[in-house]
C-alpha cells in the first residue's frame, strides 16, 4: 500500500525545495541495521552508521522531515531550556556529564556536519544569544556562562554595552552568547540529510510505515504492509509519532517523547 503524503501547512513546506520520494519497501530485504523514522534522529543515525561502513536501511512512514523535524522553528541552541548542566550532573552523574558536554557542543557538531556533507539548509552559524531583561537576570546569565564553561562550552557573558552593539538596542542588561549557535531551515536540513544518506549507501524507503517487528534469533524482522527486512540491529526513532501510523507498533513508548 502506498500512502499519499500530505504536508501539514507550514512556512517551511511552502518555501523549501521539494525532493522526489524514495520508493516504498517492496518484498524481502536485509541489512545490518534498520532505522525506523526519518526525522533528525533517524537520519543522523543512518548517516553516521553508513559512514562507519554499516549496511543501513531507513524506513519512513510518510516522508523524511514530515514530523516535528521538518516543522520546528530552526533555531540551533546549544543549551537546555529547563535545567542547568550542574543539575543534570547532580542527578545523573557521569551520564549527566556526558549529556551536558554533548549539548554544549551540539551546535558546533551540526554546523560542522553541514560543511562536511555540503548540506543545503540555509545554515547560518551567527551565534545564539540569551538576553537578560533585568539586573537580576544578568546575574543568572553569569552563573549560566560559568556553568557551561565547566563543560567545555564557548559561552561568554556580554555586558550591556556589548549587548547593545550586538542587538542594536539598549533595552537589555547583557546576557549569554554562544557563538556556535545559529539557524537552519529544518525541512531543508532533513531533506539534505536524506540525500547525504543515499550518497553514503543507505537504503531509504519512504511511504513505508512499519506495522510490526519481531525478534528472530540474534536479529530482527521488520515488516511493512508490502515488505519485510531482516537485520542484526534495530533503531526505533519514531518519537512523538510512534503510534501515529500504527497504533500497536510500540505501546511502551508511544506516549513518551
Amino acid at each position: 500500500m502506498t500512502r499519499s503524503v500530505e504536508w501539514p501547512p507550514s512556512w517551511w513546506a511552502a518555501v523549501t525545495k521539494p525532493r522526489p520520494l524514495a520508493p516504498a519497501l517492496q518484498g524481502e530485504a536485509s541489512a545490518d541495521v534498520v532505522v525506523v523514522g526519518g526525522g533528525f534522529s533517524g537520519l543522523s543515525t543512518a548517516l553516521h552508521l553508513a559512514m562507519r561502513g554499516r549496511n543501513v536501511m531507513l524506513l519512513e512512514g510518510m516522508a523524511v522531515g514530515w514530523g516535528a523535524s521538518g516543522r520546528n522553528n530552526g533555531q540551533v541552541i546549544p543549551t537546555m531550556s529547563a535545567a542547568e548542566p550542574d543539575v543534570i550532573v547532580k542527578r545523573f552523574g557521569e551520564t549527566g556529564e556526558r549529556l551536558a558536554r554533548l549539548i554544549g557542543d551540539s551546535a558546533a557538531t551540526l554546523f560542522q556536519l553541514v560543511r562536511d556533507e555540503h548540506l543545503e539548509c540555509e545554515a547560518e552559524q551567527t551565534g545564539w544569544f540569551q538576553p537578560a531583561h533585568s539586573p537580576g537576570r544578568i546575574k543568572l546569565s553569569e552563573q549560566r556562562v560559568r556553568a557551561w564553561e565547566r563543560f567545555g562550552s564557548p559561552a561568554k557573558l556580554l555586558d550591556r554595552e556589548a549587548c547593545a552593539r550586538l542587538l542594536g538596542s539598549d533595552f537589555w542588561y547583557g546576557g549569554m552568547l554562544n557563538p556556535t549557535g545559529g539557524h537552519i531551515n529544518p525541512l531543508a536540513l532533513a531533506r539534505s540529510l536524506a540525500d547525504a544518506c543515499v550518497k553514503r549507501g543507505v537504503q531509504l524507503h519512504e511511504q513505508s510505515p512499519v506495522i510490526d517487528y519481531t525478534r528472530e534469533g540474534d536479529g530482527w524482522c521488520v515488516r511493512t504492509a508490502a515488505g519485510a527486512v531482516r537485520c542484526r540491529a534495530l533503531v526505533l526513532v519514531t518519537n512523538a509519532y510512534t503510534d501515529a501510523l500504527e497504533s500497536k507498533l510500540e505501546p511502551r513508548i508511544s506516549r513518551e517523547v
